[in-house]
């Protein structure tokens, strides 16, 4: 028996092995990585074996079958551009074996000289799998011109329209999609095909979307939904179209197919996501909060999985990093959780949002998050508002003990970052890093201070005025450390001037509520000129604050100033003299709306004297 015959047949047993291991591990629920690492290694010894004599017409068929298998198990281990380079050298090595020879290295002629040489030879499903492999790699790196020629190059003798486009050329493609059953795969080149097939079509539709051609790319998904698919990357499909039909503003038309998404894979993070934009959208909060729900399950499910299984092939390998960061846009764990506890809140689901937010503090204090330094990312709120968020759930849940503890973590971790006098000048220039530091600073100020107003809010419903006091003056010794020379910011020029307007009408806010409070304990404590001084100072900080002015009216009828408290209830219950409008951050909007204050015995006793006035 010649050498040949014996080496062929002994790697072809060799090559067999392999992938009767990996399929074995493929049947099994959860694939193994540590398999599919095991294989790789494997193959790409017996490729080198393989590749390490010359090349010869009578070894192509094992050779080329064992440089797909490698390159399949490589995916998960190699860099596109790694994969392609070994596969340039596999065709040199086929056109060697046939005494071909191609000038240059560019890939396209190469693939053109392959081609053209095994053309109509029994070689062509052997060289169409590596022409697979090629097609995927292009794909992986979002190359569709290259993509189009070198699947126009498959047939070069068929006749073309004047029009040609890769949602054509791969709709009429015909490739030999024969195996060899002497020679095992790891995946059958149909199956490979179908799968890029699919992905390039969903690749065409997404850049339609990112150049906003979204009736374009509708027409290419709804092709794509005719084409054999995993569950999993037909539920994208829908997603892709809904996300069209919103962008094209048709929300009732994207919600139909965000629901066709989740009734093919109920764990498609993409559409709950999406859905739940619509319903805010809608202004429906409690099917946005149904939304949130679903898709913070879905994910925490998904981050309980086995994290070593493993596939050969999958679509998020096929559309690449970028491609599926567009497809599967969906917020971190985090990120959904917050936004659920503060739709909740926001909405009065309280108890709801006060237990997601003490979920949120829990994966946040067991992630080791520095509750100054570290975020989420750039959407994220700062860790410190996120516990304020929660220390003002807890009091509108009237868990004022809990709230006086999770107040008491921002005022610790905050109290080495706060300088002693800050001016804001707008009149001094500063550059944009300047700036930042200025705001990060300002920050530290209005997060203690906010603590410290909590905290007194907690204090007073624990009906503790003296302590409510002591608290609501820590709160202005903070907030007044900070010195606004110049308020009108608009006009100046003082780096991220956006914010800077932002945070200083948050901060004079911040420091009115602490002085109303302050003021309403005096009140109610009996300490009149006290109260009317903070009152008055609150009034100027927040002009035409209704139940400020009603608490003036009430401290200027106990002094028997009864015509000025007469003329501040006018005032207070005048449409024409609302306060101006203020985005105020969640944490500062419980105060002064929630005061309970009852005002119905100076009611009466300001009609009775505005009737004797008449009189």
């Amino acid at each position: 028996m010649s050498v040949v015959p014996c080496l062929i047949d002994r790697w072809s047993e060799e090559n067999n092995s392999i992938i009767s291991t990996w399929k074995q591990n493929e049947r099994g629920l959860e694939p193994n990585q540590n398999v599919l690492k095991r294989c790789c290694s494997q193959s790409r010894k017996l490729l080198q074996k393989v590749q390490g004599i010359p090349a010869a017409t009578e070894r192509l068929a094992l050779e080329m079958t064992v440089a797909y298998n490698t390159f399949l198990f490589s995916l998960s281990f190699s860099n596109a551009s790694e994969i392609e380079e070994s596969l340039k050298h596999s065709l040199l090595r086929v056109l060697e074996a046939a005494g071909s020879q191609v000038s240059g290295s560019d890939t396209v002629q190469l693939w053109e000289a392959v081609l053209k040489t095994f053309g109509s030879s029994v070689y062509v499903p052997y060289v169409h799998k590596l022409l697979l492999i090629q097609w995927m790699l292009w794909l992986m790196q979002c190359q569709l011109e290259r993509v189009l020629t070198l699947l126009m190059q498959t047939d070069h003798k068929r006749e073309r329209s004047a029009l040609v486009n890769l949602q054509t050329e791969t709709r009429n493609l015909t490739l030999s999609m024969e195996e060899d059953s002497s020679l095992m795969v790891a995946m059958a080149a149909k199956d490979l095909k179908d799968l890029l097939h699919i992905c390039t079509v969903i690749c065409q539709g997404v850049e339609q979307m990112k150049m906003e051609k979204y009736s374009m790319a509708l027409d290419i998904f709804q092709e794509a939904k005719g084409l054999p698919s995993p569950r999993s990357l037909l539920a994208q499909i829908h997603t892709l179209t809904g996300q069209s039909f919103a962008k094209l503003g048709q929300p009732h038309c994207a919600l139909h197919f965000y629901r066709k998404a989740v009734e093919v894979d109920c764990a498609c993070h993409s559409a709950l996501y999406q859905s739940a934009l619509v319903f805010r959208q809608f202004g429906n909060p409690k099917a946005e909060m149904e939304a949130l729900r679903l898709l913070y399950s879905a994910v925490q499910l998904q981050s309980d999985k086995i994290s070593s299984s493993a596939s050969l092939v999958s679509p998020a390998t096929l559309l690449g990093g970028e491609q599926m960061t567009f497809i599967s846009r969906v917020p971190s764990p985090s990120l959904i959780l917050h936004t659920l506890a503060h739709t909740c809140v926001v909405n009065g689901s309280i108890s709801d949002g006060v237990e997601y937010y003490l979920d949120l503090l829990a994966s946040l204090q067991s992630d080791g998050k520095d509750l100054i330094h570290t975020g989420e990312g750039a959407s994220f709120p700062r860790i410190p508002v996120v516990y304020l968020e929660a220390g003002f759930a807890l009091l509108k849940a009237k868990r004022y003990s809990d709230a006086l503890v999770v107040c008491e973590e921002v005022i610790t971790s905050t109290l080495d970052f706060i300088p002693e006098r800050l001016l804001l000048d707008a009149d001094e220039k500063q550059n944009v890093a300047d700036s930042d530091v200025v705001l990060e600073n300002v920050d530290f100020v209005l997060w203690a201070g906010a603590a410290h107003l909590l905290q007194a809010q907690a204090h007073w419903k624990l009906k503790d005025t003296k302590e409510a006091i002591t608290n609501f003056t820590r709160a202005i010794n903070n907030l007044v450390k900070v010195f606004i020379k110049q308020k009108d910011w608009k006009q100046k020029h003082l780096g991220n001037t956006e914010a800077m307007v932002e945070i200083t009408v948050t901060l004079e806010a911040t420091k009115g509520q602490a002085l109303a409070g302050r003021g309403l304990c005096f009140l109610e404590r009996g300490q009149l000129k006290e109260a009317l001084r903070d009152l008055h100072l609150s009034l100027q900080m927040t002009p035409g604050c209704k139940n400020v002015k009603m608490l003036l009216s009430e401290v200027l009828w106990r002094l028997d100033r009864r015509e000025e408290a007469s003329a501040h209830w006018r005032e207070a219950h005048s449409s024409s003299d609302a306060p101006k409008s203020v985005n105020l951050p969640l944490y500062l909007q419980l105060w002064p709306d929630d005061t309970a204050f009852d005002f119905s015995e100076l009611k009466k006793k300001i009609v009775e004297y505005m009737q004797a006035k008449k009189t």
